[in-house]
């Protein structure tokens, strides 16, 4: 399993990196429908480093169009944010990009879609997506309140339009069975086209991620044709051990021994073949939902889960009351009249700390 990486400082320097998209990138001409998929999690601005920068978009698009001279008709960015998907690609300057490039956008929850069926349940795919032979993936190197890390495989949720994510929140609401949802969509995707993964990690995000964390300037960019040896690499990269992610250990399975299947070149001026051992690690913050479920032994955790887990509480003075939140809890636990949280229907999926751009969602115990 390869993956590439660069270490890169800063954004204004990724145009002396364009020899790891050449490593990735090597048969673009056989692909008639390439779909770019970013990280625009809800209205951030690039400031905030919650989504994928619009300068490393900026840089993907140069090369395909400038370089390799692929048809920008052929090239079509595409996303469903958490919430107002329009006005996320405003905010995050993803619009200033395409249009630069006079690149189309589509908001996947208004684009037409297919229904398929996943681990028993009915998911609608939008048209655009089940139309292309090839997914750019753009993640965000980001820690995660429920899943510990968001990546190349959790970046493709976005794949799924509008209101039906936190839908499904709901109808997966713990650890374990979302992220069998999220490889049972990667499963599905890449059964039928190709999907390449380069990650934003110039800048990235430690703690309460993905949206409420610490800004970190990882200083690097990592790609692969399969999401899987990013991911690893990736929570490697950042003090994980790469199966303390769920999703991880879902596709390499308990017994593999993936420190052996990796095989790591460093792109700069040359490529060099890396042993895992001599990658220097940035040590993120994990959240701070991590401790608790890492101690423990799973079936503990899910006897104490409603008295000793991390739950969300509403900061009255940070809160703007802009209904976010409210809009996005998939069992309706939140009453901004009052700023309280039902304990009794919340089920811990976080989606509304993920979704709060003013920080005004807490997590604290309560035993």
């Amino acid at each position: 399993m390869e993956v590439y990486y660069s270490i890169v400082k800063n954004y204004d320097l990724l145009e002396n990196y364009n020899n790891l998209l050449d490593l990735i990138f090597d048969n673009l001409e056989d692909y008639k429908r390439i779909l770019i998929k970013p990280n625009i999690l809800g209205p951030f601005s690039p400031s905030k480093h919650v989504t994928t920068h619009p300068e490393f978009l900026d840089w993907v698009l140069r090369y395909l169009i400038g370089i390799r001279k692929i048809d920008k008709d052929r090239i079509v960015v595409g996303e469903s944010s958490g919430f107002s998907t329009e006005r996320a690609y405003e905010v995050s300057k993803i619009k200033e990009v395409c249009e630069k490039y006079d690149i189309s956008f589509i908001p996947f929850e208004r684009d037409r879609s297919v229904k398929i069926k996943l681990l028993n349940t009915t998911i609608t795919i939008p048209k655009t997506v089940i139309d292309s032979d090839l997914i750019i993936n753009l993640p965000k190197l980001k820690t995660h309140l429920l899943m510990r890390y968001t990546g190349a495989v959790k970046n493709l949720y976005g794949c799924i339009p509008g209101g039906l994510k936190p839908k499904l929140h709901g109808r997966f609401p713990r650890e374990y069975d979302f992220a069998y949802l999220l490889v049972e969509l990667y499963k599905f995707l890449v059964k039928e086209r190709d999907i390449i993964s380069v990650m934003d990690g110039i800048w990235g995000m430690e703690g309460n991620g993905p949206s409420n964390g610490r800004p970190v300037n990882s200083k690097i960019v990592i790609a692969s044709k399969d999401a899987l040896p990013l991911d690893i690499f990736a929570t490697y990269y950042i003090g994980y051990n790469p199966m303390d992610v769920l999703t991880n250990r879902i596709l390499i399975g308990e017994k593999c021994n993936w420190e052996e299947r990796l095989d790591i070149l460093e792109v700069g001026k040359a490529v060099k073949k890396k042993n895992l051992k001599d990658i220097p690690r940035m040590k993120f913050r994990k959240p701070d939902t991590f401790y608790l479920t890492s101690i423990l032994p799973p079936f503990i955790v899910r006897l104490i889960f409603f008295t000793m887990i991390q739950k969300p509480k509403i900061d009255k003075r940070r809160c703007k009351r802009c209904g976010v939140c409210e809009e996005v809890c998939p069992v309706g636990a939140i009453s901004l009249e009052t700023f309280k949280i039902d304990r009794k229907k919340c089920i811990n999926c976080y989606c509304c700390h993920e979704m709060c751009r003013f920080n005004a969602i807490k997590l604290g115990r309560f035993i």
